[in-house]
């Protein structure tokens, strides 16, 4: 506001809030466990099992296609949609995805960008996001409009450590300690800065 205020002539600050069939609704995030050899069956019925549309993300362009056709082959259809694709290809599998022609799309982070859809009821990491950010922008695509929805996040077990991290950062660490799996030790964060420097005193350290 200040700096607003410091550039611009006569501001005016708006507020609105949503309306209450536009409100957020309840997400449920569970972390599954899964091993190379069970990773699509899982995939696979999660999908099967889930009362609507299903958002899976991959971490590439290739991973996107490759799955798409793995999927085909245990029975279940989707669209991906990638960088590779063409805007109209693109445009086509988003409009089947959205009429429910096709009940799951297949999407990395780039292309799932700015998705407003609000009838997605389950989200699936099939790949583990990268960070805690990444990870609330996906599982921000359902529980949309007021209704609920799942996220699923499968993780392999050289995965466990990193996902727990970004679990805590996140605020699901109760729903991953209850799977069991492998939790990394917080870690400490602070600033190089040394007491009584130039640079002023250390910041106070935080768990991650």
């Amino acid at each position: 506001g200040e700096l607003a205020r410091s550039y611009t002539h006569f501001p005016v600050r708006v507020e609105a809030e949503l309306p209450h069939h536009r409100a957020p609704g309840t997400i449920d995030h569970r972390f599954v466990s899964v091993t190379p050899d069970t990773k699509l069956d899982t995939l696979a019925q999660l999908i099967r099992e889930a009362d609507g549309l299903s958002l899976v993300f991959v971490r590439t362009k290739r991973g996107a296609a490759r799955l798409a056709q793995r999927l085909k082959g245990v029975d279940v259809h989707a669209a991906a949609m990638h960088g590779d694709l063409s805007q109209g290809q693109r445009e086509k599998a988003l409009a089947r995805f959205e009429s429910g022609r096709v009940t799951t799309l297949i999407a990395t982070d780039v292309a799932a960008r700015g998705l407003d859809l609000d009838d997605v009821k389950l989200v699936v990491n099939y790949d583990p996001p990268e960070d805690e950010k990444a990870y609330t922008h996906r599982v921000g695509r359902t529980g949309r409009a007021g209704r609920s929805g799942d996220a699923v996040t499968l993780v392999l077990p050289e995965q466990q450590a990193d996902v727990s991290r970004v679990a805590r950062l996140n605020g699901q660490m109760d729903r991953f300690q209850e799977t069991g799996m492998k939790v990394a030790a917080p870690r400490l964060v602070y600033s190089s800065r040394r007491r009584g420097s130039k640079w002023g005193p250390t910041r106070p350290r935080r768990k991650i």
